[in-house]
């Protein structure tokens, strides 16, 4: 069943549009969202890299500000790429995209946003392109953009469902946010700020440690002021690089493979599967849980990943460092994706257009390394947690898997809102 369709600017009320000008930024202040902080995976922006400007330059030099509800649309670069504005707003929008609100009298809101992020959707924008260097989507084309545009009671549904499943699937990665920073909290205050061990030099109880665990750090500092009986080193240390690749002998039929372009930061989005004929050359690496891996070309952009299942090959753009044993799992992720670490390694890299590190760059990644009752320790307190990191990403998976899977089939009207509400238990 096909649905009528409408320009996409005439279900809009209203566009606020600050192309084309660059603002006055500062050291402090509001956040100012840039086309890299929008991406179609999550429900709202994030704020990498962001810059800020002041209060004066928020109230007075934007045409306006986006409201809580409207949807960011990016014009430039990856024209498309569309996220929700949280409420509270706390930040601006930059150049190359724009806030569009819907007209809730004559579209829902909510199914405005999972239209534009439909598979339909986002191949008509693909088409609009113009720009071969830097593809962008002009504001005056919204008019040509055509939006499928069922009944009020589908597009509640598909809106609603659509936005549900997001939710879900963003409280997740919160969680995972907050559950990683204690990790790496942890991870600086045993081995970076020496924070125990220094408690205990001056007579005091190490906070948050009880007496059990406190007794297993030194109380003195060597003549290289690292804590008695710990020394320092790197992570090849304690890890193995690079240990296993798939040959013409030993190659499986098929691969799920994972490129540095699906990993960002902490997360492997999607992985894609090949037969082995048909996968990219640099389809090598062998993955197993436990391993970290580590992009080598362009490591600012955050390709990193701890790996949790079996049967993944990742690229060779990744170092992959195994753990020697299992207790170590922990200590050599968070060293080697420390925001210290990424940032050295982006320094080193070099070979302008596509800078790169070798892979031994990577595991010469500087660690303390602690004696065995520290590092048994360590484990234990932040394996749960990466554990708990691991088992939310599994399910924001599925729930994106689901969404996606959904998705085109209601907006074309192949599935009705009947069945997918009986699928998944969803209101009508």
């Amino acid at each position: 069943m096909a649905f009528d369709e409408r320009p996409f600017a005439e279900l809009l009320s209203q566009v606020i549009d600050n192309r084309g000008r660059t603002c006055p930024t500062a050291q402090t202040g509001i956040p100012l969202i840039a086309t890299n902080c929008i991406r179609n995976e999550l429900l709202y922006p994030t704020y990498d890299k962001v810059r800020f400007v002041s209060s004066e330059t928020y109230s007075t030099w934007f045409r306006g500000h986006p409201k809580p509800g409207d949807i960011l649309f990016v014009n430039k670069a990856t024209p498309g790429r569309v996220c929700l504005v949280p409420d509270p707003v706390d930040f601006c929008i930059a150049q190359d995209m724009v806030a569009v609100r819907a007209d809730s009298s004559k579209i829902y809101p909510k199914y405005l946003f999972a239209a534009l992020r439909s598979p339909l959707v986002q191949e008509r924008i693909k088409q609009m392109h113009v720009g071969s260097l830097i593809p962008h989507f002009k504001k005056g084309d919204f008019d040509k953009l055509r939006l499928p545009v069922p009944s009020p009671r589908a597009q509640e549904f598909i809106g609603d469902i659509y936005f549900e499943l997001s939710a879900k699937i963003d409280i997740n990665r919160r969680m995972n946010e907050t559950l990683e920073a204690t990790a790496r909290t942890l991870f600086k205050d045993w081995f970076i700020d020496f924070g125990p061990v220094k408690a205990k030099i001056e007579g005091r109880q190490p906070p948050r440690l009880s007496p059990e665990l406190a007794a297993i750090f030194p109380d003195t500092l060597d003549e290289h002021g690292l804590p008695q009986g710990w020394k320092m080193g790197t992570v090849h240390d304690i890890a193995d690089l690079n240990p296993e690749s798939w040959s013409k002998k030993n190659s499986p039929l098929e691969i799920d493979y994972v490129d540095l372009a699906n990993t960002k930061w902490g997360v492997i989005e999607s992985t894609t599967r090949f037969a082995w004929a048909d996968a990219p050359s640099r389809a090598q690496r062998i993955l197993r849980p436990g391993d970290t891996i580590v992009g080598t070309v362009r490591p600012g952009n955050g390709s990193y990943s701890y790996v949790s299942v079996n049967g993944l090959t990742g690229s060779t753009g990744f170092a992959i460092l195994r753990p020697r044993y299992d207790e170590v799992r922990e200590l050599v992720y968070l060293a080697a994706t420390s925001s210290e670490n990424i940032e050295r390694l982006s320094h080193l890299a070099d070979g302008g257009a596509y800078p790169a590190v070798r892979p031994e760059v990577v595991s010469s990644t500087p660690i303390i390394i602690p004696d065995q009752k520290v590092v048994s320790a360590f484990s234990k307190a932040v394996s749960p947690l990466i554990a708990n990191i691991e088992q939310n990403k599994h399910e924001a998976t599925n729930l994106a898997s689901l969404r996606d899977l959904l998705l085109p089939k209601l907006i074309s009207g192949e599935l009705g809102i009947g069945e997918v509400a009986q699928m998944t238990g969803a209101g009508v």
